[in-house]
């Protein structure tokens, strides 16, 4: 906060909440690429379809889709078997995905199915490429995962594009009419709140202990002890206590 006018009948503060500003591009811009990458990048389902052109030649295609419905097509030539990877996280959930060898490379599929389909789809390939079989089809889909997890991350935008439109407020004090202005303006609209001078009890200093500090924001006290923040969001002390000094000495309180 800080004091953008000062006459003998005239007081004007502002307050731009910038910390919420960048927090809110920071959530978005993650969110947005995360969201970029589920919908692009990030396999929604696959198919493998296999043709058994000899007893030792094996040719398959491998095809990848996304949300988005495009699809990746890659040759897999004489796969050799195919097992189950586990992967642990670091709080100890675990995640499990089949991979398939081949002569050249490894091919894995998707990265959050059950265990057990991804076991009755390794015994699917395994059963496939140790018998006579002419032909395999397999299939996997994670849309459900994706959608859900979307649907968070749609979420996590829409509360970074709240704290993106937190109002910048100015604080007006006019002797000369005896009043007091709060005028909040963003994208969400704008509001005045306008009280007689009269009315004001005192002014009082609110902190809010967050992770690592503290932060504070000034308020109005009326009678009846309404309380009117005049910066709704928290910040650092040393500019709502000089603030706060301002006040008191040009209201002389």
């Amino acid at each position: 906060m800080k004091i953008v006018e000062e006459t003998r009948t005239k007081l004007q503060l502002k307050h731009q909440p910038l910390r919420y500003w960048f927090i809110g591009w920071c959530i978005f811009t993650v969110c947005l690429n995360f969201l970029i990458y589920c919908l692009v990048f990030e396999p929604a389902s696959v198919q493998i379809t296999c043709d058994r052109l000899s007893s030792n030649q094996i040719n398959c295609d491998f095809r990848r889709f996304n949300l988005l419905g495009s699809m990746e097509k890659v040759k897999m030539f004489d796969p050799q078997e195919a097992y189950i990877l586990t992967k642990t996280g670091s709080k100890g959930g675990k995640t499990y995905q089949v991979v398939i060898v081949t002569t050249f490379r490894d091919f894995a599929l998707l990265s959050h199915v059950s265990y057990q389909e991804n076991q009755e789809v390794t015994l699917k390939i395994n059963e496939f490429i140790n018998s006579g079989q002419t032909s395999l089809l397999v299939q996997q889909n994670q849309r459900h995962y994706l959608f859900f997890l979307s649907l968070f991350i749609f979420i996590m935008m829409a509360i970074a594009t709240f704290f993106i439109t937190s109002p910048v407020t100015t604080c007006t004090f006019y002797k000369s009419i005896d009043k007091v202005f709060l005028e909040r303006k963003s994208l969400r609209g704008n509001q005045v709140i306008e009280h007689p001078l009269e009315n004001i009890m005192s002014f009082d200093i609110q902190e809010k202990q967050f992770k690592y500090s503290k932060l504070y924001r000034a308020v109005i006290v009326l009678k009846y002890f309404k309380e009117i923040p005049i910066n709704p969001q928290y910040t650092d002390e040393r500019s709502i206590r000089y603030a706060v000094s301002r006040i008191h000495s040009f209201l002389k309180f």
